[in-house]
């Protein structure tokens, strides 16, 4: 008996294995290795086997047709005033998380996407936890968007716990006072101008000469907005006196124009890296600045009037600082306490025991 032939149908592929064959449909969805993904379809001979490819050429037909992916949700997004009226350091955050949402996401449909796709991204791309917490938090901004817009009704990260990041430390002395005599002038200049103002790089790379005056430097930072005046200190007075003034900013490169922080940054990764201390941060020297603050006898609302940080970041810091102090004191207290009662090394009996109760 010769054999059947098969229906040459659009989107269905068959596959002989074992003497049998299995037929399996195109859904023209791909997985996050760019395989295309195929639903497995009755046998040829299934008197249901038609209704069924008619379904499936209906499903994937509609969706070509209507499918509103997640790459044009970010791009209506970009477009957006709810874009527009972020800060200029808030859209460059999000930019670069948006691409990487765009990268691995960005061919799926608004309403095809599952928690298990995102954990599938969670678990595959190479992500630390500050990443991590900040692709969802960059997929959630998107589905808020889409949501109050009629796009969709799907939250795909409400379930996504964030990790814990840790604060970035401080720099050690050491590597603090010779970051300030640094041989590198722009280097030297950043790692002043970061630890003797509180502020963060992004603000430090945008002051402007014609920021100091009144022996202080105006800033207003990108990231809150809040206009803040730092008095200048008599070393950070200094550095900036052997400074060239070659263009409108304090930092710039060699012909005078304005740099990005990401040189800058780069340029303090390296000299901590020197010091055998690859994971220390420009942001750090902020904590280093508030630190010193309190040390001086600063109030919380002075330091906080200085750095621009909330009560609640510095009073943190302030904990830190007074257990750092406490302990000693404690210690001292202790040891002090050892030694008037010590004769011969001794430690010191207790009074209870002191007495004649023979």
């Amino acid at each position: 008996m010769p054999k059947r032939k098969l229906p040459n149908l659009e989107w269905v592929k068959y596959v002989h294995s074992k003497g049998k064959v299995y037929a399996y449909f195109n859904t023209g969805k791909k997985n996050f290795r760019g395989k295309t993904i195929y639903a497995p379809m009755p046998h040829p001979s299934a008197i249901n086997f038609h209704d069924v490819y008619a379904a499936m050429k209906g499903a994937r037909t509609k969706r070509a047709e209507v499918a509103y992916t997640i790459a044009d949700l970010i791009r209506d997004f970009e477009r957006s005033g709810t874009y527009a009226d972020l800060s200029a350091s808030t859209q460059r955050t999000y930019g670069a998380n948006l691409k990487r949402v765009d990268k691995v996401l960005g061919r799926f449909a608004v309403n095809d996407l599952k928690r298990d796709d995102v954990q599938f991204v969670i678990d595959n791309e190479d992500m630390g936890a500050g990443a991590h917490n900040a692709f969802l938090a960059v997929l959630g901004v998107i589905y808020t968007f889409g949501r109050k817009r009629g796009k969709t009704d799907l939250r795909p990260t409400e379930d996504f716990d964030k990790r814990k990041t840790g604060e970035h430390d401080s720099w050690p002395e050491h590597i603090l006072e010779a970051g300030l005599e640094a041989k590198h002038d722009r280097t030297r200049l950043t790692i002043a101008l970061l630890y003797y103002t509180g502020q963060r790089i992004g603000d430090v790379c945008k002051m402007l000469w014609s920021d100091i005056r009144d022996d202080a430097v105006f800033v207003v930072q990108q990231k809150t907005g809040k206009k803040i005046r730092v008095p200048l200190m008599s070393a950070l007075r200094a550095e900036l006196n052997r400074t060239p003034r070659t263009g409108l900013t304090i930092i710039t490169n060699v012909t005078g124009d304005r740099v990005s922080p990401q040189k800058p940054r780069a340029e303090v990764k390296k000299f901590v890296a020197t010091f055998g201390r690859p994971d220390l941060v420009p942001h750090g020297l902020r904590k280093n600045a508030v630190i010193s603050l309190l040390e001086a006898g600063c109030t919380v609302a002075e330091v906080a009037s200085i750095t621009g940080q909330t009560y609640k970041v510095v009073e943190h810091y302030a904990r830190q600082v007074d257990q750092v102090r406490l302990s000693s004191a404690a210690i001292l207290k202790f040891e002090n306490k050892r030694g008037q009662g010590k004769t011969s090394g001794k430690p010191a009996k207790n009074a209870s025991n002191s007495s004649g109760g023979k």
